[in-house]
């Protein structure tokens, strides 16, 4: 699955515009819990400014950042220097299509909804086959998020304004991932993403692949 050259575009535009943040994300702090003394790689998939890529390495977690922006990884290997090989552009979408032969988790912080509902089934389908699988970390914007439906409709809860958004349906998500997966936590909140004054309603999973 490729994304479209106007998607990456705007992605490049909006990272090679932001400050570098050293501060973790709430989600991240989260996950911490479940990785205490995790020995395998963690793959922060759409790792935008690496803020958590960063963090978890301190941790001493093997943390590599994934993403498709040119601009965000260039500009993430030059503000962290001792870290320049643990950030590879790459869509995360296809990343998984061969198998890692490691022990590893993947973790999404608002990157589920960047994609469509094809790669999404591609995306889940190929983690699904990889045998060395052990934890998923998701957190994503809903049908309940208050942008929903602002924009432009371009597919089946999809819409496009300042840029491409696709709000999650719980049930169906859980619904997908428990084929293969045991949700050992999934909660929505306004608490779990406030930024300024707005307060998105955001879906949290923790998943454990089924052995």
């Amino acid at each position: 699955m490729s994304l479209s050259k106007k998607t990456i575009h705007y992605w490049n535009n909006f990272y090679s515009k932001k400050k570098v943040i050293n501060k973790p994300t709430k989600f991240a702090l989260f996950c911490l819990k479940y990785l205490n003394s995790y020995s395998g790689i963690l793959f922060d998939a759409g790792c935008g400014n690496a803020r958590d890529t960063v963090f978890f390495n301190k941790k001493k977690i093997n943390t590599i950042g994934l993403d498709i922006s040119d601009s965000i990884i260039k500009i993430n290997k030059k503000h962290n220097k001792r870290l320049k090989k643990k950030f590879i552009k790459k869509n995360f979408c296809n990343f998984f299509k061969k198998e890692i032969k490691s022990n590893f988790s993947v973790y999404l912080r608002f990157t589920i909804h960047t994609i469509n509902h094809k790669s999404e089934k591609v995306f889940f389908n190929s983690l699904s086959k990889q045998k060395n699988l052990n934890y998923l970390f998701i957190e994503t914007r809903t049908t309940q998020d208050e942008f929903y439906k602002v924009g432009k409709k371009v597919g089946r809860n999809e819409y496009i304004s300042d840029h491409f958004r696709r709000f999650i349906v719980p049930k169906e998500i859980k619904k997908t991932l428990s084929k293969k997966f045991d949700i050992i936590f999934a909660k929505q909140s306004t608490q779990f993403a406030k930024y300024k004054n707005f307060k998105p309603k955001v879906l949290r999973i923790i998943a454990k692949k089924k052995l």
